[in-house]
């Protein structure tokens, strides 16, 4: 899935991919994401992130 600010819904707390359709919880898919960075770290990464890709179109 992609991480983007307008596949989120505040209001139905509702993230949906507009690549694949994956739909969650949008405080789940955000605590997940936090998670995944803090495993980062603590395997020895300085500053974990996400990279932005950019499409070909």
């Amino acid at each position: 899935g992609r991480i983007r600010k307008e596949n989120r819904n505040h209001e139905l707390h509702l993230y949906i991919c507009d690549e694949c359709g994956y739909k969650s919880n949008d405080d789940r898919l955000a605590a997940m994401n936090i998670q995944f960075l803090g495993d980062q770290y603590y395997q020895g990464v300085k500053r974990p992130k996400f990279t932005k890709i950019r499409s070909a179109e």
